[in-house]
């Protein structure tokens, strides 16, 4: 079996993150798997073996369709797997052209379609052999956006082994150099500063939680069109000096060992990652009911859910954890126990699954 896997995206966000452990995983597996990435994006320089820059230069430009074409020439793959919505039309338009291979495409946002014929025309189409949700949620809206045909759901998953673990020592250094204070108590967030995460409404939470218990730091990780809007908002606030703003890191779990808590006020969202790897660290999760968040955090189990924009209720939730140890730790088991579920392998071998059940149709 030979996999073609196509990610067109040129930044690292969750959606790449999953394309490359899933090919790392094929390949340490057996599969013939190869992983071709937008030739100017971040996901080409992680990538080790079997790696095919990919000139892409919009989904209906002829010239993605003839560079995809080489690429599928040279590897004459039996799957062809899009992770992304721009990745999925080259492969559909050689697929009319008479290139034989079967089609998978993951959706991984719970955005609804675009209510246009080229998104009508490409998740409706017949010649996808199987399109593939990653929680449940996501899968909900495809229906509701009168996708006619079936879909699977495989949960996203990340590789336990990278899960960095830090000595006491270790985190006290860590917290040194961001100038946290020994006692504060940490509340920590991953993400791209885009509007659908909403960390406008995490910082304002924060400004709540502060405002009862000084001795908190709010640690926010990533950057995005909208970083400086909110350092802008911290100190509107007049919050800033509590609030870290590491911008891009490629440490995220050597910074998921120094929180106490992790937030998700996102508006939508397809699954989360980050939420599933904090879960690994054996973080409490407070979250928004967005999208596949409540199928990672069950309230009052692992953490609390609460309303979209409802920053009142985000500040309560993480109050009620600072001020209960015995809570925060039973949370903390729970997220380690729930996130036994999101391993990578789990993933690979549903995909693996998925591949060989429609090559044998």
């Amino acid at each position: 079996m030979k996999v073609l896997h196509i990610d067109t995206g040129s930044e690292w966000r969750g959606g790449q993150r999953q394309a490359l452990l899933l090919h790392e995983g094929l390949l340490e597996n057996g599969v013939e798997s190869y992983l071709s990435g937008n030739e100017s994006g971040k996901l080409m320089k992680k990538c080790k073996k079997n790696c095919l820059p990919y000139t892409y230069k919009g989904e209906i430009n002829p010239i993605s369709v003839i560079n995809l074409k080489k690429i599928i020439k040279y590897v004459k793959p039996d799957i062809v797997h899009s992770h992304d919505a721009h990745s999925l039309t080259p492969p559909l338009i050689l697929k009319y052209l008479g290139f034989e291979y079967k089609l998978v495409h993951t959706r991984r946002v719970d955005f609804h379609i675009k209510n246009s014929l080229m998104s009508r025309w490409k998740y409706n189409n017949k010649n996808i052999d199987s399109l593939v949700a990653i929680s449940d949620a996501v899968k909900n809206i495809l229906i509701s956006d009168g996708i006619k045909r079936p879909v699977e759901k495989i949960y996203s998953g990340l590789d336990r082994n990278f899960v960095v673990k830090f000595s006491d020592n270790k985190k006290n250094d860590l917290r040194r150099k961001l100038d946290i204070n020994p006692g504060d108590f940490v509340i920590g967030s991953v993400g791209n500063f885009v509007p659908h995460k909403d960390f406008e409404t995490l910082i304002r939470a924060f400004k709540l939680i502060y405002d009862e218990k000084k001795n908190v730091k709010l640690l926010l990780v990533g950057d995005g069109e909208l970083l400086n809007d909110m350092k802008k908002l911290s100190e509107k606030l007049n919050i800033s000096a509590s609030v870290i703003f590491t911008g891009y890191a490629e440490n995220v779990g050597e910074l998921m060992n120094i929180m106490d808590l992790y937030a998700a006020t996102s508006q939508e969202e397809g699954l989360n990652t980050s939420v599933i790897e904090a879960m690994m660290h054996g973080l409490p999760v407070v979250a928004t009911k967005a999208g596949g968040l409540p199928e990672l955090v069950k309230d009052n189990y692992n953490g609390y859910l609460c309303n979209v924009k409802d920053y009142k209720g985000v500040a309560d939730k993480s109050v009620i954890l600072l001020n209960n140890k015995e809570k925060m730790q039973r949370f903390s088991l729970n997220s380690l126990e729930i996130s036994e579920e999101y391993g990578d392998k789990n993933m690979n071998e549903k995909y693996k699954n998925l591949y060989q059940k429609i090559l044998s149709v």
